[in-house]
């Protein structure tokens, strides 16, 4: 009969720490999002490329020359130049067949992708900046995604409140979530909590351990949803996309160290109360 309630009790506390170690996953995945939600933009931004065209009687010189005022235009993070031949592979894997047996020529044009600095992609920088490269004799066309920049830019602000909202609401949902999980596992000790008060202790001493317990707990889910992230955060790494941990390490440190006071914040009034709660009850409305 200990036997089974021994298990009974320790399938109870694991309960426990698996419920909370979901919250805090969600919630500290949350945060590091909104801690994060300005350099993700920033990113996109940086990853749409102003796509130049030359014309094909541009000479070496010219070619070389153009390179170089790339190069040290601080405005732009990174280019690359793509020759026709290039870009007539890269089509044809595209469309899914060789477009040049069809058409006997490369009708492409060489050209460079440019990249820029996220603070230099709005609709003024780049309609400046594509007004520069037309004025060259050797350009035939730019183009860039000028709805994709306009959407973003106009967006931002937007998107920035609306994730700082429902971070908000998630808390208040994680908060509720724990203290529930929380009240449902003392609820199942409440008479033994009750009987030790009737037999004589006092209140500091039956509610010590059951806080300690609960902040243990607290702790322990908050190390295992931070490690789930991290390791989340290598897989995705090594064989999805590439995140710079370094990048990002501040924003991990501070999620993670919000997510483990806010539990243990919760943990500590949550139980105090409802143990509380239950040393105030009559006995008989225990049951």
């Amino acid at each position: 009969m200990k036997k089974i309630t021994n298990s009974k009790i320790f399938s109870n506390y694991i309960l426990v720490i698996i419920s909370i170690t979901v919250v805090l996953f969600f919630l500290s995945s949350f945060l590091i999002i909104i801690l994060n939600s300005e350099k993700i933009i920033n990113d996109l931004k940086e990853k749409i490329p102003v796509v130049v065209f030359l014309e094909d009687n541009i000479t070496r010189i010219e070619l070389t020359q153009f390179e170089k005022k790339l190069k040290i235009d601080e405005r732009i993070k990174s280019f690359d130049f793509i020759t026709n031949d290039e870009a007539a592979e890269n089509l044809s894997q595209d469309i899914g067949e060789d477009f040049l047996e069809f058409l006997g020529y490369n009708p492409l044009l060489d050209s460079f992708n440019i990249f820029f600095d996220s603070e230099f992609i709005n609709s003024f920088s780049i309609d400046e900046i594509v007004d520069k490269f037309n004025g060259e004799d050797f350009v035939s066309e730019v183009t860039y995604d000028a709805p994709l920049i306009f959407l973003i830019n106009s967006n931002f602000e937007k998107i920035k409140n609306i994730t700082i909202i429902l971070g908000i609401v998630f808390m208040l949902i994680s908060l509720i979530l724990i203290n529930n999980t929380i009240r449902l596992s003392l609820y199942s000790n409440r008479l033994n909590i009750k009987t030790m008060q009737l037999v004589g202790a006092k209140k500091s001493f039956i509610i010590r351990p059951i806080i300690k317990r609960q902040v243990f707990f607290a702790f322990t889910a908050s190390i295992i949803s931070s490690l789930t992230i991290l390791s989340i955060i290598f897989y995705l790494t090594n064989n999805v996309f590439e995140i710079n941990i370094y990048q990002i390490q501040n924003s991990l440190f501070i999620s993670f160290s919000a997510s483990l006071l806010f539990s243990l914040f919760i943990s500590f009034v949550s139980t105090t109360f409802i143990t509380n709660k239950f040393l105030n009850s009559k006995i008989d409305k225990l049951y």
